[in-house]
């Protein structure tokens, strides 16, 4: 029945083909084709009408469970097989191809990881991309005795590929957070890290708060996200690899500043900054195919928001926070802030936001989809929110726009999906999902698997 359905459609527009093809023959001779046996007759052909795919239906499959955290941060992958899954306590533990888990963990400096705050921790980790030939793998985290986010690079162990060696740890970085009324502010820290297809180390840094929900005390008041003078409430562009300018408001030599980063050889700037203006830019990622950045940026009471970087594009983007909150232009709330804010065109805005009525949204930014098993999934941005236990994807219209679809299976309550805090990548592209689990035991690690349809 269903052959004979398509064929007397077929047939249909065969017909119709050629109707249109006589009445309008004379007047489109010149545009359409010619047939080599009847040369005095023209056809006018339709087009091919593309109907856009259904938007993919994500599910969870669990991965690997029994993880000693309330939350994991951070999946990450050395080029192999394992998994390496971070608990924000301090510890770092390894995951096997088939899901299990190493009974000892990777890395654990946990007496050294300040974890008071939520947002405190172990919070970043990736491996040098041309690992094993560079045995380096590189964290962040919240120092327990010095109140600043610590960017350090560490070797992994040659006789023991499944355990790194704490004594080569080199500090790369050191960031002091904010002073506020008394006390170091412990939010606004991000952390998360990648490399980018020039091979240079990102690193996304929060705006070092304080917090309204926790301090009174709304957005970013020492202005962070806007001063070029601060590494807080930026993204980063260091050289590991040597060969670059020296380093200037890290507070170590061990690393290099591009030379073709934004604001190098500018007077009171930090050479580092790659791009400013975020609030607490807790995930994001760049396409491994586009070289695309897609930053997820936790918004402060009104709209979290994903941003774009197009890989084609230079450095130097402000990306608005605290000028604005997304698109909403944050001065009327506070008209003080007015003065050291330009005009709307100064600003990156993002490709998504929404709104956050309850207080409790936070943009969990995750990947480009680039693995193989899932076709309709390929090519679409994969994200969540820490509150909302929803998938959602977003695509380029490829004229300016951007559509975003929610993309979780119906049937999955929204609790099984609430409390995602990160995603990751195995080396095949495959993506993974991490959570928050209030008991801090027996915590898991997720497969992101899609409902295909069929042929």
């Amino acid at each position: 029945m269903r052959t004979i359905k398509y064929l007397g459609l077929f047939v249909c527009l065969v017909v119709v083909t050629g109707f249109i093809g006589v009445w309008f023959g004379g007047d489109v001779a010149a545009e359409t084709a010619v047939s080599a046996d009847i040369a005095d007759t023209s056809m006018v052909y339709l087009p091919a009408i593309m109907v856009p795919p259904a938007p993919p239906i994500v599910q969870v499959e669990l991965f690997a469970a029994g993880f000693d955290t309330d939350t994991i941060t951070d999946i990450a992958h050395a080029n192999d097989n394992r998994l390496f899954v971070v608990e924000r306590e301090g510890r770092i533990r390894i995951v096997n191809q088939d899901g299990t888990i190493l009974p000892e963990p990777f890395l654990d400096i946990s007496s050294e990881v300040s974890t008071y705050n939520w947002e405190q921790g172990l919070v970043g980790l990736v491996f040098h991309p041309n690992y094993p030939q560079t045995p380096y793998f590189y964290i962040s985290y919240t120092a327990s005795t010095a109140n600043r986010i610590r960017i350090e690079r560490i070797s992994v162990d040659p006789a023991h590929p499944n355990r790194a060696d704490v004594d080569s740890r080199v500090l790369l970085m050191s960031i002091n957070k904010t002073w506020h009324d008394e006390h170091w502010s412990p939010v606004h820290n991000a952390g998360d890290m990648t490399f980018g297809p020039d091979g240079y180390l990102y690193i996304a840094i929060g705006d070092g708060g304080p917090d309204p929900a926790t301090e009174s005390t709304p957005g970013d008041p020492y202005n962070h996200g806007q001063w070029l003078f601060t590494l807080l409430g930026k993204i980063l562009r260091i050289n590991v690899n040597g060969g670059g300018l020296p380093s200037e408001c890290g507070g170590t030599n061990n690393y290099t500043i591009p030379a073709s980063n934004p604001y190098v050889n500018a007077s009171q700037v930090c050479d580092e900054i790659w791009a400013s203006g975020f609030r607490n830019p807790w995930r994001f990622s760049i396409d491994a195919l586009t070289g695309d950045m897609f930053i997820g940026d936790v918004g402060e009471e009104r709209f979290e928001e994903i941003n774009y970087q197009s890989g084609e594009t230079p450095g130097g983007r402000n990306f608005g926070w605290h000028c604005y909150e997304g698109t909403f232009d944050y001065t009327q709330l506070r008209p003080d802030y007015d003065a050291h804010c330009g005009e709307p065109s100064a600003y990156m805005f993002p490709v998504y936001e929404y709104d956050n009525p309850a207080n409790c949204s936070s943009v969990v930014g995750g990947f480009v989809y680039r693995g193989s098993q899932y076709p309709t999934l390929y090519g679409r941005y994969l994200f969540a929110d820490f509150c909302e236990g929803e998938f959602k994807t977003l695509t380029s219209d490829y004229a300016g726009g951007w559509t975003e679809t929610t993309a979780s299976d119906p049937d999955i309550p929204t609790s099984t999906l609430h409390g995602i805090t990160t995603f990751g990548e195995d080396v095949n592209g495959e993506l993974y999902a991490g959570k928050w689990v209030p008991s801090g035991t027996n915590n898991a690690i997720y497969r992101i698997t899609v409902i295909e349809p069929t042929p």
